[in-house]
């Protein structure tokens, strides 16, 4: 059982904001006289929703390469557009981000507020512990030629810095890109491609978030090998694999149908967890189209569903019991791009980036409402013996039923699922689906 801090603990805690957003700013009442006490557990239930829904609907549009992503950073950089949004806007956006009706977004608004001081009180701590480094930053770029709301400023503080685009577009470009690059530690490169901004835009989102953590127990190098790795087909590869045997939290769900193995970084708050489906389910990947018998597209299903989703929830927060196994995964790095242009749609946010989008909840009264014209959304990950360093940025801008083999082995040489999950906040940071290895270089050997 973990030791971590309770729904009550963080209420208590959420008392302190109760008073810490001005009157009728971003909401009709932004002073209720009492808090809510279900909007804790509500609002983090919702969050993890959010993220099952969109690694679902992420694997619908790529289906056959790798996918990596930061639910949690493109979850802040909607949360940033939910706040300034009124109308329709605001209540595709509360739909997509999965708030339950019942809590507003002044709820919503108090867990931003207390979670952003936990941030704080990390990234001040970042130098005194060498267990990981964890930042997550948002920023929302607002034109100068607008007058905003006083309110928002109080609320935004550091986050909102207003930024000449008409005169010079470039150079806003690059303060965005800069403040990415700086708060992922130069792993999230010029986020926004020449031509992205221009003299129109009036409105960026942005949110970037960065790990690096250190294996618990790190595997020796000296033990990785080439082995294959099944993809499909004939296109199997050969690749580096970690390999230790040790004591790990690890267990064989028969409701999602696959092993599950936590491999916990130094400080045990951060900890990378692999679904793996049967070895003899991956091998239908062989067959030359797909099937129904993948084993990640079944994983993913049963992810889906109610009780799937429920099952990993009890497993990231509850735990698994410890059992020796005996591990092998690759040594492997992975950088995409999110669909985003596909996926808010598919997620009922799609009208966040259409001119009839309404941000007017930003503007002071008899402002025309800013435009969000794109989105992007970019993220890598590097998992070598000593750990995984980790960075996603978003910016929003103008198996069957029978149980798997006992788990003596735990060998993922075939398509998997994985997450890095925080345990303090119950927040999943990142989560990937690889399916396809990277050639072995020299510089990878």
């Amino acid at each position: 059982m973990r030791t971590i801090k309770t729904i009550t603990e963080m209420f208590v805690f959420l008392i302190l904001f109760a008073t810490g957003i001005s009157g009728q700013c971003l909401t009709e009442n932004d002073n209720p006289p009492m808090m809510n006490p279900e909007m804790v557990k509500g609002l983090t239930d919702a969050r993890f929703t959010f993220a099952m829904d969109s690694l679902r609907k992420t694997a619908l549009i790529e289906t056959t390469d790798n996918i990596f992503f930061s639910p949690h950073s493109l979850h802040q950089a909607l949360t940033l557009a939910y706040f300034g949004a009124r109308g329709t806007t605001e209540a595709s956006l509360k739909s997509a981000l999965r708030i339950p009706d019942n809590l507003s977004k002044i709820d919503v608004q108090r867990l931003y507020a207390f979670e952003q001081s936990i941030r704080q009180q990390r990234d001040s701590q970042e130098n005194a512990t060498s267990d990981y480094v964890y930042r997550s930053a948002n920023k929302l770029w607002l034109t100068d030629a607008k007058k905003l709301r006083e309110c928002v400023f109080d609320f935004f503080d550091d986050e909102l810095e207003k930024v000449d685009f008409k005169k010079n577009p470039a150079d806003a470009r690059k303060r965005i890109n800069d403040w990415v690059s700086n708060t992922t530690k130069g792993h999230i490169r010029d986020l926004l491609p020449e031509g992205s901004i221009d003299d129109q835009t009036d409105c960026v989102l942005s949110n970037a978030v960065f790990f690096k953590g250190f294996w618990q127990s790190r595997f020796d190098p000296a033990n990785s090998k080439k082995d294959l790795f099944y993809i499909s087909g004939s296109q199997n590869s050969v690749v580096k694999f970690m390999r230790q045997k040790k004591a790990f939290n690890h267990v064989v769900s028969e409701e999602l149908g696959a092993h599950v193995l936590e491999l916990p970084y130094k400080g045990e708050e951060v900890s990378m967890y692999v679904l793996l489906p049967p070895f003899a389910t991956a091998r239908a990947l062989t067959d030359q189209q797909p099937s129904d018998r993948d084993g990640v597209r079944q994983l993913i299903e049963r992810l889906s569903t109610e009780k799937g989703a429920q099952e990993l929830k009890e497993l990231l927060e509850v735990g698994m019991p410890l059992h020796e196994v005996e591990v092998s995964i690759p040594r492997f790095g992975v950088e995409r791009e999110l669909p985003l242009g596909q996926l808010l749609p598919a997620m009922g946010a799609g009208e966040v980036l259409t001119p009839s989008a309404d941000l007017r909840g930003f503007l002071a009264d008899g402002e025309a409402s800013l435009h969000i014209g794109d989105a992007v959304h970019r993220a890598k990950i590097e998992v070598t013996e000593e750990g995984t360093t980790a960075a996603a940025a978003t910016a929003i801008f103008s198996f069957r039923s029978s149980r798997p083999s006992e788990p003596a082995i735990f060998n993922a040489n075939h398509p998997f699922i994985y997450f890095i999950y925080d345990q303090p906040t119950r927040t999943i940071l990142f989560s990937g689906v690889y399916r396809t290895p990277a050639p072995i270089t020299p510089e990878t050997s």
